[in-house]
């Protein structure tokens, strides 16, 4: 072979490789592309389920506290009624609470609501995973007296909050993202 051979040879042998790292490095970018979107999806679906869920609270007569409904809302801790439509749980008022255990939020559904506090819940599923926290913010006037305005918990109220605002953080930065704020629908005279 002769040197001009041989550099042609290199040449060509240098371009290919270059197409082919360049292949690989584009393969790379669009699955972490994909992967980040399903991602997304996925947590944008569960927080919308989580939505639903949430705006169909009913303001319940609460037994244990007269003139009261039954809605504890903590700031890492929500409970409510809400309206079953009979898809994924049966038809009628289903006792709801949601709760985070180490990184995963879950969904605890109890039946309808009694008298006595059912000690295991019918149904529990987990809404998201990787959550480092959560945090409940409630909109409305709590008492009959209260001011209108945003509180970090609803406990012993007499109506349902106007609005809820859920924040989730993250384990993984890159889903967290603004609050999701919840206007309830079952409010007196609506």
């Amino acid at each position: 072979m002769t040197l001009i051979e041989l550099l042609v040879s290199l040449a060509l042998l240098a371009l290919l490789t270059g197409f082919i790292v360049g292949g690989f490095s584009m393969a790379i970018r669009a699955f972490d592309a994909d992967r980040r979107n399903s991602v997304e999806v996925e947590t944008n679906s569960a927080l919308e389920s989580l939505r639903g869920f949430i705006a169909s609270a009913m303001p319940t007569a609460n037994p244990s506290q007269a003139g009261g409904i039954l809605f504890e809302g903590g700031r890492e801790r929500m409970r409510f009624v809400a309206l079953s439509e009979g898809r994924g749980l049966p038809g009628g008022l289903q006792d709801i609470r949601i709760r985070r255990t180490g990184d995963e939020l879950i969904l605890d559904t109890f039946g309808a609501p009694k008298d006595g506090e059912r000690k295991s819940p019918l149904a529990s599923t987990v809404v998201l995973k990787g959550v480092r926290a959560i945090h409940f913010r409630y909109f409305g006037v709590s008492g009959s007296q209260g001011e209108m305005g945003w509180r970090n918990d609803w406990v012993k109220a007499e109506q349902l909050p106007l609005l809820i605002e859920v924040g989730c953080e993250f384990e993984d930065s890159v889903r967290n993202g603004p609050a999701v704020i919840i206007a309830l629908r079952n409010q007196p005279g609506s």
